[in-house]
Protein backbone atom coordinates (compact mmCIF):
# COMPACT_ATOMS: atom_id res chain seq x y z
CA UNK A 1 0.00 0.00 0.00
CA UNK A 2 1.46 3.46 -1.02
CA UNK A 3 1.72 5.73 1.73
CA UNK A 4 0.73 9.85 1.29
CA UNK A 5 2.51 12.77 2.19
CA UNK A 6 1.80 16.53 1.84
CA UNK A 7 4.54 18.96 1.93
CA UNK A 8 3.02 23.17 2.32
CA UNK A 9 5.84 26.12 2.03
CA UNK A 10 6.41 29.99 1.12
CA UNK A 11 8.97 31.58 -0.69
CA UNK A 12 9.71 34.44 -2.72
CA UNK A 13 10.03 35.09 -7.04
CA UNK A 14 14.38 35.41 -6.68
CA UNK A 15 14.94 38.82 -7.70
CA UNK A 16 16.57 38.15 -10.90
CA UNK A 17 13.61 35.67 -11.93
CA UNK A 18 11.17 36.70 -14.71
CA UNK A 19 7.91 36.53 -13.83
CA UNK A 20 6.75 34.93 -16.85
CA UNK A 21 8.40 31.20 -15.21
CA UNK A 22 5.50 31.56 -12.58
CA UNK A 23 3.07 30.45 -15.12
CA UNK A 24 5.71 27.75 -17.09
CA UNK A 25 6.14 26.48 -13.08
CA UNK A 26 2.57 25.74 -13.13
CA UNK A 27 2.14 23.93 -16.82
CA UNK A 28 5.05 22.13 -15.72
CA UNK A 29 3.53 20.71 -12.80
CA UNK A 30 0.63 19.87 -14.09
CA UNK A 31 1.95 17.28 -16.51
CA UNK A 32 4.85 16.08 -14.06
CA UNK A 33 2.28 16.02 -10.95
CA UNK A 34 -0.67 13.89 -13.23
CA UNK A 35 2.59 11.60 -14.24
CA UNK A 36 3.53 11.05 -10.33
CA UNK A 37 0.07 11.25 -8.70
CA UNK A 38 0.56 14.80 -7.19
CA UNK A 39 -2.01 16.81 -6.11
CA UNK A 40 -2.08 20.63 -4.73
CA UNK A 41 -1.89 24.08 -5.34
CA UNK A 42 0.41 26.95 -5.95
CA UNK A 43 -0.75 30.54 -4.91
CA UNK A 44 1.18 33.33 -6.56
CA UNK A 45 1.13 37.43 -5.30
CA UNK A 46 3.72 39.05 -7.48
CA UNK A 47 6.31 38.37 -5.00
CA UNK A 48 5.86 35.58 -2.60
CA UNK A 49 4.71 31.81 -3.34
CA UNK A 50 2.76 29.41 -1.11
CA UNK A 51 2.38 25.64 -2.48
CA UNK A 52 0.64 22.38 -1.15
CA UNK A 53 1.71 19.13 -2.62
CA UNK A 54 0.09 16.08 -1.43
CA UNK A 55 0.55 12.13 -2.83
CA UNK A 56 2.52 9.31 -2.45
CA UNK A 57 5.09 10.15 0.10
CA UNK A 58 8.25 9.22 -2.33
CA UNK A 59 6.94 11.88 -4.83
CA UNK A 60 5.93 14.38 -2.51
CA UNK A 61 9.74 14.21 -0.43
CA UNK A 62 10.91 14.41 -4.24
CA UNK A 63 9.50 16.93 -5.34
CA UNK A 64 10.03 19.41 -1.73
CA UNK A 65 13.41 18.75 -2.27
CA UNK A 66 13.77 20.04 -6.33
CA UNK A 67 11.98 22.71 -5.07
CA UNK A 68 13.86 23.95 -2.46
CA UNK A 69 16.71 23.59 -5.10
CA UNK A 70 14.90 25.58 -7.64
CA UNK A 71 16.87 28.86 -8.15
CA UNK A 72 13.73 30.78 -9.73
CA UNK A 73 12.66 31.56 -5.72
CA UNK A 74 14.77 32.70 -2.53
CA UNK A 75 13.89 32.42 0.95
CA UNK A 76 11.94 28.88 0.82
CA UNK A 77 10.30 28.00 4.43
CA UNK A 78 7.98 24.85 4.94
CA UNK A 79 5.44 25.45 7.17
CA UNK A 80 3.72 22.22 7.19
CA UNK A 81 4.45 18.43 6.11
CA UNK A 82 3.06 15.30 6.99
CA UNK A 83 2.89 11.39 6.36
CA UNK A 84 0.43 8.74 6.49
CA UNK A 85 -2.62 11.30 5.21
CA UNK A 86 -5.60 9.51 4.40
CA UNK A 87 -7.59 12.20 2.18
CA UNK A 88 -6.50 14.50 -0.06
CA UNK A 89 -7.41 18.08 -0.06
CA UNK A 90 -7.23 18.67 -3.70
CA UNK A 91 -7.94 15.33 -5.25
CA UNK A 92 -9.21 17.29 -8.44
CA UNK A 93 -6.07 19.53 -9.12
CA UNK A 94 -2.94 18.52 -10.24
CA UNK A 95 -2.11 21.58 -9.41
CA UNK A 96 -4.06 24.59 -9.61
CA UNK A 97 -2.74 27.73 -10.08
CA UNK A 98 -3.91 31.13 -8.45
CA UNK A 99 -2.55 34.40 -9.18
CA UNK A 100 -3.50 37.49 -7.01
CA UNK A 101 -2.02 41.02 -7.01
CA UNK A 102 -3.39 41.46 -3.28
CA UNK A 103 -1.01 40.33 -0.76
CA UNK A 104 -3.50 40.15 1.87
CA UNK A 105 -4.47 36.58 2.16
CA UNK A 106 -0.96 34.90 2.15
CA UNK A 107 0.06 36.74 5.23
CA UNK A 108 -2.37 34.76 7.58
CA UNK A 109 -0.16 31.46 6.15
CA UNK A 110 3.49 33.36 6.29
CA UNK A 111 3.01 33.77 9.83
CA UNK A 112 1.87 30.27 10.90
CA UNK A 113 3.38 26.47 11.43
CA UNK A 114 1.79 23.05 11.33
CA UNK A 115 -1.82 22.46 11.22
CA UNK A 116 -2.35 26.14 11.63
CA UNK A 117 -0.83 26.88 8.11
CA UNK A 118 -2.81 24.58 6.47
CA UNK A 119 -5.92 25.65 8.03
CA UNK A 120 -4.91 29.23 6.99
CA UNK A 121 -4.06 28.19 3.02
CA UNK A 122 -8.51 26.26 3.15
CA UNK A 123 -9.25 29.21 4.38
CA UNK A 124 -8.09 31.84 2.02
CA UNK A 125 -8.76 29.80 -0.99
CA UNK A 126 -12.52 30.78 -1.64
CA UNK A 127 -10.89 34.42 -1.67
CA UNK A 128 -8.70 33.60 -4.54
CA UNK A 129 -9.32 33.51 -8.32
CA UNK A 130 -8.15 30.44 -10.72
CA UNK A 131 -5.76 30.97 -13.07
Amino acid sequence: MTEFGSFLYHSEIAPDADIGCVAEIAKFSRVFNQAHEITGVLIFDGQRFVQYIEGPQEHVIAVANKIALDTRHINFTPLYQAQGITQRLFPQWTMAYFANDDAEPLASILTDQGEAALSSLQKILPQLDAA
